[in-house]
């Protein structure tokens, strides 16, 4: 037992070390995940210095795709996220992106070792620990996808950082 105990004693106090000397891919390669819903979060580069747009996501899981992006909105000062379900291509009018937007609202990133909870960085930035997006979980919850989704439980809006695509 107490070998057991050393052992796992060991784990915990090493784990954050190693935590720290793995460098975080950046934002726009990073993938995140919640436990609740089993979705995932995945950025991809925006391909463009003068896009309006400052990242591109997707949320999937099931049979949920859903495609993000956030944009900086210069009047709040904050990161203005958009999750969207098969918006038109091209120019669309305010009604038909009213439709097809399952949720709107700040991306936040955690990181409980330094400065706790801020602002989504911008494109090149380390990816954080975790991505909050508050009311997501509901907003999926209480859309029309959620019957189609496929999700088992309703999707948590906190996702903990998993791992980097290329």
């Amino acid at each position: 037992m107490k070998r057991l105990f050393k052992a796992s004693l060991i784990t915990i106090c090493l784990t954050p070390a190693f935590a720290l000397a793995q460098e975080r891919c950046p934002i726009e390669k990073a993938v995140f995940a919640e436990a609740d819903g089993g979705t995932e979060l995945a950025f991809r580069p925006v391909g463009s210095d003068a896009a309006a747009v400052s990242h591109m996501f997707s949320v999937t899981g099931a049979k949920l795709k859903l495609d993000g992006h956030v944009m900086y909105d210069e009047e709040s000062q904050r990161p203005a996220g958009m999750i969207m379900n098969n918006c038109p291509e091209g120019d669309a009018t305010g009604a038909e992106l009213r439709a097809c937007t399952v949720w709107t609202g700040v991306l936040y990133s955690v990181n409980p070792s330094d400065a706790g909870i801020d602002v989504l960085g911008g494109e090149g930035t380390p990816a954080p620990d975790a991505v909050l997006l508050p009311g997501f979980g509901p907003a999926i919850r209480h859309s029309q996808l959620w019957d189609k989704s496929g999700l088992k439980s309703v999707p948590w809006d906190l996702y903990a950082f998993k791992g980097c695509n290329g």
